[in-house]
């Protein structure tokens, strides 16, 4: 859940100068700090987050603005994947969303594929990721989409090059019922677990891989083609087995998003934080009701860790549902 974390007189400061100006002219952080929940920080916390960074990733979707110097900050952003600003320059212009809009069509070339779509949120720090894409797999090779190789690019791409937080977690969830012919659930799982080690990151990661079938719980709320982070999501209106390396499989959008718009601030639009709020709802759910579920409800899922299939899965890990 998004949050901001500030300390006191961070707060203090930017909420005694902005309601000096007139209204139209506040900023936009004075209209975040109105419109998000906030946890105002006292020094001590201040301190502890400062000393103990690695506690920001309990809550790995917030902000956080300190007292500290902007070195402080940005490397506490590069090493645990959470946004973390300076009071010298609490700049949130990376979280308001620029509307970049990909269209790729069918057998033709789209700028470097997903290099290019992921172009305006791969800077942005990352903790984990989340892919739902219900016919993931449903093809088996290049031209139609090849999941696999889809899902390379993409964390190529998306996955943080220096990450300090333990685990970072990416979890893959599909059909196992669409799945193309020539798949398996070992096989899927197996070849994912090759792509997690060729991505060669001196880190350890976590992934998950969940084959849902029709007739599991989450099934009918898991539509949305998406991939999910802590401050950004991306979704695509057909499948996220877009390209054949740089060439579109489909006639497709492609929609790369921050979490809120000059719009949703102004109380003008719906947010984009709330398109990712219903499945990571979801997912919670669903996550909490697994260790007290009967013994027949596991039969309508798939799960495997790190290339380990297990006979049942009693909590998702990844840290964006916690």
């Amino acid at each position: 859940m998004f949050k901001v974390y500030i300390s006191d007189s961070v707060y203090d400061r930017i909420i005694n100068l902005e309601e000096q100006r007139a209204t139209s002219g506040r900023s936009n952080l004075y209209k975040l700090l109105k419109q998000q929940p906030v946890q105002i920080l006292t020094d001590k916390d201040t301190e502890r987050f400062k000393s103990h960074p690695d506690n920001m990733l309990k809550n790995p979707s917030s902000l956080y603005i300190l007292n500290i110097t902007h070195a402080e900050a940005l490397a506490i952003q590069k090493t645990y994947g959470v946004m973390c600003l300076s009071s010298e320059c609490p700049d949130i212009s990376p979280l308001i969303d620029v509307s970049d809009i990909h269209y790729p069509k069918e057998q033709m070339k789209l700028g470097h594929g997903w290099d290019t779509v992921l172009d305006s949120v791969e800077k942005l720090p990352s903790n984990a990721l989340l892919l739902t894409d219900r016919y993931l797999f449903a093809f088996h090779y290049p031209n139609a989409g090849d999941g696999i190789a889809n899902i390379k690019d993409i964390l190529t791409e998306l996955l943080p090059h220096q990450f300090l937080g333990g685990n970072y977690h990416v979890t893959i969830i599909f059909d196992n019922m669409a799945k193309d012919e020539n798949y398996s659930f070992d096989e899927i799982v197996r070849l994912l677990e090759e792509v997690k080690q060729q991505l060669n990151r001196d880190y350890p990661i976590t992934m998950e891989v969940l084959g849902i079938t029709p007739d599991c719980s989450i099934y009918n709320k898991l539509h949305d083609r998406m991939i999910i982070s802590n401050y950004y999501f991306v979704e695509a209106s057909h499948k996220l087995a877009a390209f054949n390396k740089d060439v579109g499989t489909v006639h497709q959008m492609l929609i790369p998003m921050t979490l809120f718009t000059e719009s949703s601030l102004d109380g003008k639009s719906t947010p984009p934080l709330d398109a990712i709020s219903q499945p990571l709802a979801t997912l919670r759910k669903f996550s909490k009701s697994l260790s007290y579920l009967p013994e027949s409800a596991h039969s309508t899922y798939l799960y495997a860790v790190n290339g380990r299939k297990m006979e049942k899965c009693l909590s998702i890990r990844n840290r964006l549902i916690k």
